[in-house]
């Protein structure tokens, strides 16, 4: 019987990541962490039961290559540039600090320039995919905190592409001269450009050809040999082939078969990217970690205080208050799973010894690890602190805060596309409102529409007692972070019990814990726009529309309480069973191309037919009832049908 040692490596691989991954579900913990640890049950420093290490790597490499690609799709240039302030600013702050605060120490400490700058990259970089999967998870990756972690982690993503390319070139430029560090640095960025430029020309105009054949297959295949040819041509040229598949991502995605591209590559890219992960865990030597644990935990600790320190220092600068920047910082703080690319670069490149390599490696392992704690956590800490240090936000003016006049009034917190439309209505209406609203970009919008709109953060007491909360009657709350939504709640009550909260809040499950801590009304987007769906599906049934505004009423008063006890359900959804199936009328305009005009009734035979019944004809404002067999159907006549729903549903098929 034929042996094939890679298939029996494959399968043990498999056999292990899948049920440790299904654990890490059950435990909602990002699947990466899973994919780590089985790497380190079945490598070769752990149980030792996978042979072929270096043809699993090899794997690992087309994961990388195809994560790149997939990376360069998502990085459109046209979506960087509507979020560059918080991408390009923010993201390159953070990298520029966090890298120069750990290499020149090292350099300075007589360590070589490409090996400082390795370590500086290495530490430089978070976690791209359990962040926005724990984001997800929780969320608010449409949050203040979720998008400005997002831009960061997006600039991260694209300097990994830099970052490669100068270990790479100081590596090997180590022993030589300046200039022929400069000629190659000359050299490589002259051929990415050329590649570039290649592959823009190119690369629509073949895809556009290939999508013309209709054929799925040689279209799946296409990208691929876009993806790993354009890899493949910038490694020939001496650079990394994880370039040449960004250069590849990037020119697709402006095109208009990138969001096809990433739903064809992605079952792939995830199957090779868990092997990525699973040959990075392969790589942890358990032993190591044990012998040398104090001083990966200490390695630990100082990376966490550097990326948060300036991380939080960084959000501020930016103009956001100290709770969202904690909470920036306390989710990015680790290092991530680029890091793992950089670190297997530098192992190749004879830039890190044994020892080097494994407490780095260990200390990403550490930090992803305490990542899904404290970022749970983060909202918490983040108010405790602002809370001890007695921090409130200055950027409005003491003039626009005293506002201690106005009472009665409504205060809207988040000028999203909901508090701008309440804002107007109230506005019309000459109800008494203020706006509070964290994001600087959204003040000045509303400043624009002549709201009279504060900055800051709501969750905070002293901003709440700012805006006169005490004499307030109704406060909105239409913001996309829950955890900020849970507290501005609390605080509302607390500074004015008798004080109307009305929340709106994406999902169902949320709405309990919000009436628990004190609010008056909640509405859950998901349920409303189911409202909407089921009303619009009852009119094209022909359900007349105060039966439908009834159901909708039920509903809303029963609603909540009717989905979060579901024996409940069953019995208001019976309620409507029984309208559906009633008999109701259904009036009918004959227009001059309905088949029924000039037809008689016996000609029509709806009731044969359809079951469906034609009991009365008004004509020029007069009423004909239970009309013969013999009457004639004329144009502006208008028909008054009774039946079921699906018997009227058959008959306006016939006469429209």
């Amino acid at each position: 019987m034929e042996q094939i040692p890679l298939l029996i490596d494959l399968i043990i691989l498999l056999a292990v990541s899948v049920p440790v991954s299904i654990i890490f579900h059950y435990l909602k913990l990002p699947p990466v962490i899973g994919f780590l640890i089985s790497g380190v049950i079945i490598g070769p420093y752990g149980g030792k039961l996978i042979h072929e290490v270096q043809t699993v790597e090899l794997l690992a490499q087309i994961g990388v290559v195809l994560l790149l690609f997939s990376i360069g799709i998502e990085s459109s240039i046209t979506r960087m540039m509507k979020s560059k302030k918080s991408w390009l600013l923010g993201g390159g702050l953070q990298v520029f600090l966090t890298t120069g605060l750990v290499s020149i120490p090292l350099f300075f400490q007589n360590h070589p320039l490409p090996n400082s700058l390795l370590i500086g990259f290495l530490i430089t970089l978070s976690s791209t995919a359990i962040i926005l999967k724990l984001y997800s998870d929780y969320g608010i990756t449409d949050s203040p905190q979720g998008n400005l972690s997002t831009g960061i982690l997006l600039f991260q993503d694209l300097a990994v592409i830099p970052m490669l390319l100068s270990i790479q070139l100081l590596s090997k430029s180590s022993s030589s001269s300046l200039f022929l560090v400069i000629k190659t640095l000359i050299t490589a960025l002259l051929s990415a450009t050329a590649i570039f430029l290649i592959s823009y020309i190119l690369a629509p105009k073949i895809l556009k050809q290939v999508v013309r054949l209709n054929n799925r297959e040689v279209f799946t295949l296409t990208i691929f040999l876009l993806c790993l040819g354009t890899a493949w041509l910038t490694s020939s040229f001496g650079l990394s082939l994880a370039l040449g598949a960004f250069v590849a991502g990037l020119v697709i995605s402006e095109s208009e078969y990138s969001h096809q591209i990433i739903a064809e590559i992605l079952p792939f890219k995830n199957v090779f990217n868990s092997i990525f992960f699973i040959s990075v865990g392969m790589l942890f030597n358990l032993d190591f970690f044990l012998k040398n644990f104090l001083s990966i935990v200490g390695l630990s600790f100082v990376v966490f205080i550097l990326k948060v320190s300036v991380l939080t220092f960084i959000i501020l600068l930016l103009g956001s208050p100290l709770r969202i920047a904690l909470m920036v910082a306390l989710g990015l703080f680790q290092i991530g799973e680029f890091s793992f690319i950089l670190l297997n670069e530098g192992r190749e490149l004879g830039l890190l010894t044994f020892e080097a390599y494994q407490i780095l490696l260990s200390a990403a392992f550490f930090t992803m690890l305490l990542t899904p704690i404290l970022i749970k956590q983060a909202s918490a800490i983040s108010i405790f602190i602002t809370k001890k240090i007695r921090y409130s936000e200055k950027s409005t003016s003491e003039a626009e805060l005293r506002i201690n006049k106005i009472k009665k009034h409504v205060i809207i917190v988040g000028y999203g596309l909901n508090g701008e439309n309440l804002a107007r209505v109230l506005k019309e209406t000459g109800i008494p409102y203020l706006i509070l609203e964290i994001n600087s970009e959204k003040v000045d919008a509303a400043k624009k529409e002549n709201h009279q709109v504060l900055y800051g953060d709501a969750a905070q007491y002293e901003v709440l007692k700012n805006l006169n909360i005490s004499e307030a009657h109704t406060i909105v709350i239409a913001i996309s972070d829950p955890l900020a939504t849970r507290a501005v709640v609390k605080v509302a009550k607390e500074l004015n019990p008798g004080i109307v909260v009305i929340v709106r809040t994406r999902y169902i499950s949320e709405v309990e814990e919000l009436y628990k801590l004190g609010a008056n009304e909640v509405i859950p987007e998901e349920f409303e726009t189911s409202i909407e769906i089921f009303s619009r599906v009852l009119k094209e049934h022909y359900v007349p529309t105060n039966l439908i505004l009834n159901q909708v009423n039920i509903i809303r008063n029963k609603g909540y309480a009717m989905l979060r006890k579901p024996a409940e359900a069953g019995e208001r959804l019976a309620d409507l069973s029984k309208i559906l199936v009633a008999t109701i009328t259904y009036s009918f305009l004959v227009t001059d191309d309905s088949p029924a005009n000039g037809k008689t009734l016996g000609e029509l035979d709806l009731r044969k037919k359809t079951e469906a019944s034609v009991i009365a004809v008004i004509r020029n404002g007069r009423a004909i009832t239970n009309p013969h067999a013999d009457f004639n159907v004329s144009s502006g006549d208008i028909l008054v049908i009774l039946g079921s729903h699906a018997q009227l549903d058959s008959a306006l098929k016939i006469l429209n």
